[in-house]
């Protein structure tokens, strides 16, 4: 989904975990680094749901990976 592929393919690969990409995590994340700039629910890290931040984890990890791929592109480019 990071790497801007067509939506069709993206929905039929990963339909189900769309919502948590698009309603959860990348309205609370920091774009430039991947980073949680808020919690999903009201309250501390401790109030929020496990499996909930278990996918957002997941997320962040595979978004945190394309943003390095991202940059080593970039870098491969300026050489």
């Amino acid at each position: 989904m990071f790497a801007g592929r067509n939506s069709r393919q993206i929905f039929r690969e990963n339909g189900r975990w769309l919502g948590y990409v698009t309603d959860l995590f990348l309205p609370i994340v920091d774009s430039e680094t991947g980073d949680l700039r808020s919690l999903p629910f009201p309250g501390s890290a401790a109030d929020q749901p496990y499996m909930t931040m278990q996918v957002i984890k997941l997320i962040q990890l595979n978004y945190r990976k394309h943003l390095a791929d991202r940059m080593k592109r970039i870098k491969a480019k300026g050489k």
